[in-house]
């Protein structure tokens, strides 16, 4: 390529950050219902009903649910041992029992944790029932029922994490550790005739209630990160939004510039010239300005496009065009409007009547228009910064459309710009 090549900066360069790329933490704070005040309790609950559990509370249940099991597991199985051992002879027995029992039964809980629908189910609630009322009422057996022997430990440890097993269904969860509860005061009351059990029966429901409270506080913070994920999420679904329809408005606002620049141009010289060429370049146009809005769908053939830009009444255009694969609406229409004008500057400022036009595609498989004429050429340097035509309506278009043009000329040397597509940065 002759004279001076000039490469222009890429869309990305010349912008700053988008601001709807800011992480979740950067996010500017805004509650649910998109206004300045807080939502009441009542608009917060029926946001939740419509919205449902986001991911955060998800992992939270996903996670009580999981680690529930084992954490009850592993304070009860050595409190059992520790049972056995501290149980007198003539008791020993029906506590090895008691223990055996309970063992299995963390066994089967935990086996059951591996599917999720079975340790949700109420063959699960059944079995821990079960359980439960049978070492509450077993004290007299085993001889326990004091405040510091293993049974109060395994109904504390159940009242603590049975909120946290079942975390959607409360009244299964908070159920389960009242009917422990209770079966173990029934217990002690039978095998010791008092009520001296009673303190630690109402530290067991306190462990209960504060084991609840703890999750419903945990879980609103959950909530609320899964409502500042999701107004995030929506902020950048509207800024892609936005920054597509201020995308397509300047392609059709560019269009316009193109078009009625050109053809009032034309106008202008064919009032020497004759007027014949006006209808028909008229009806060229007004079909281009027609086809712009929603153009950014499907693939296009580049060929007749290119055939309909080189139709200029005032410049001979020699062309020649390769096969060339469809490509989508935006480089396509990128490539016939910088055509367009770039020859109207043709026929303004090169001072010739004639131009060639190549169009194929280059080693790398990439789609790659040039278009040359040999007339007083200019230095791409010394261009005023009001005069757009070049870098606003052919440059930037086509960076824009993911490609690339490079503007070579040099006083009189004739001009020659490239249109390349996709533009992967190899020069």
């Amino acid at each position: 390529m002759r004279g001076r090549e000039q490469e222009h900066p890429s869309a990305g360069d010349r912008l700053g950050p988008d601001p709807a790329a800011r992480s979740p933490d950067e996010a500017e704070p805004e509650n649910a219902t998109g206004g300045g005040e807080q939502a009441g309790p009542e608009e917060q609950a029926e946001y939740n009903r419509e919205a449902g559990p986001g991911v955060a509370e998800r992992e939270l249940n996903r996670a009580g649910e999981r680690y529930a099991v084992w954490f009850r597991s592993a304070v009860i199985v050595p409190c059992a041992v520790f049972g056995i051992l501290a149980t007198p002879d003539e008791h020993r027995t029906a506590t090895m029992s008691m223990a055996a029992l309970v063992i299995g039964w963390c066994a089967l809980r935990l086996a059951w944790a591996r599917n999720r629908t079975l340790s949700r189910s109420w063959p699960a609630v059944a079995v821990d029932a079960t359980v439960l009322v049978a070492v509450g009422l077993g004290q007299a057996a085993t001889g326990t029922g004091d405040p510091g022997g293993w049974v109060v430990a395994l109904v504390s440890i159940t009242a603590v994490t049975y909120p946290y097993e079942w975390p959607t269904r409360p009244l299964v969860g908070c159920g389960l550790g009242v009917l422990g509860l209770g079966a173990f005061v029934a217990g002690s009351f039978i095998h010791l005739g008092e009520w001296s059990i009673a303190l630690a029966g109402a530290r067991v429901l306190l462990e209960l209630a504060l084991s609840r409270l703890s999750y419903v506080l945990v879980r609103a913070q959950a909530r609320s990160a899964d409502r500042l994920t999701a107004r995030v999420a929506a902020r950048r679904r509207h800024a892609a939004v936005a920054a597509a329809r201020r995308s397509g408005e300047r392609e059709y606002l560019a269009t316009l510039h193109d078009t009625a620049s050109t053809t009032l141009l034309m106008v202008a010289v064919g009032a020497r010239d004759g007027t014949r060429w006006v209808p028909e370049r008229a009806r060229q146009d007004l079909e281009q300005l027609a086809k712009v809005p929603g153009s950014d769908d499907g693939r296009v053939d580049l060929g007749p496009l290119l055939g309909t830009a080189t139709r200029h009444p005032a410049v001979r255009v020699e062309v020649e065009i390769d096969a060339l694969p469809p490509l989508p609406a935006t480089p396509a229409l990128a490539i016939f409007h910088g055509v367009r004008e770039a020859l109207t500057n043709v026929e303004r400022h090169a001072g010739v009547p004639e131009a060639s036009l190549r169009a194929g595609l280059d080693e790398s498989g990439r789609i790659v228009v040039e278009l040359r004429d040999r007339g007083r050429g200019f230095d791409p340097e010394q261009v005023a910064a009001h005069r757009r035509g070049l870098s606003g309506s052919i440059v930037e278009r086509m960076t824009g459309a993911g490609g690339r043009v490079l503007v070579g000329s040099r006083p009189g040397g004739g001009t020659t710009l490239r249109w390349t597509w996709p533009d992967d940065g190899d020069g």
